[in-house]
């Protein structure tokens, strides 16, 4: 098959996809965010402690970004939120296997909220279609998402009483590396996952 006809087939594919996502009802949409939701808790298994850090490095990051480029703001944000509510209701999905409310109050607290506020962010900036659908716009795009999240997390270490310092060298330069190439694979992807043609009915 031609490749030029194969991506214009992934393209039409893609604006079908969101032209859905806007048309479908919300029994489907909370479906797809609890899929998120549940993608972005097994990320917390995913995870690497390091001498340097309390926070560990996880997957997280790729599906939170995933789940604003793919369900757009309000909703990649709510798949976030699902994440965290249904966390604290109980389900071990935290990292380390936690749950609960007290983990609203502890080390990772502040890049929960980061996540929301991440996928918010980039469903906001994509979910309108991509006129210049090029990778490093795209890559540009995640890595404000993941700055977005390490920023929230390292205020959320200053409010539980490290020093503005501290929370830099702990909880943001050590992450910014592995965010940095997540990003880069979350912005390859979400080339493939956005049009360059503005999302609207789809009648071909």
């Amino acid at each position: 098959m031609n490749v030029n006809v194969a991506m214009n087939r992934w393209d039409l594919s893609v604006r079908r996809y969101h032209a859905w996502k806007h048309e479908t009802t919300y029994v489907n949409m909370t479906l797809l965010a609890l899929a998120f939701a549940a993608l972005t808790g097994l990320g917390a298994f995913i995870k690497v402690y390091t001498p340097i850090s309390p926070i560990p490095f996880t997957a997280q990051t790729f599906f939170v970004l995933m789940s604003g480029v793919l369900l757009g703001k309000y909703w990649g944000a709510y798949s976030q939120m699902l994440y965290i509510g249904i966390g604290v209701a109980g389900v071990p999905w935290f990292v380390g296997g936690a749950s609960g409310a007290e983990v609203l109050t502890g080390a990772t607290a502040g890049y929960l909220f980061g996540f929301v506020l991440a996928s918010a962010f980039l469903g906001w900036m994509t979910e309108g279609g991509i006129q210049n659908r090029e990778t490093k716009s795209l890559v540009g795009l995640n890595i404000v998402a993941s700055l977005i999240i390490l920023t929230s997390g390292t205020f959320g270490l200053v409010a539980l009483g490290f020093t503005l310092e501290q929370a830099i060298l702990f909880g943001f330069l050590p992450f910014l590396v592995t965010d940095g190439i997540k990003s880069f694979v979350a912005g390859g992807t979400s080339v493939m996952m956005t049009s360059r043609l503005p999302y609207g009915r789809i009648t071909e």
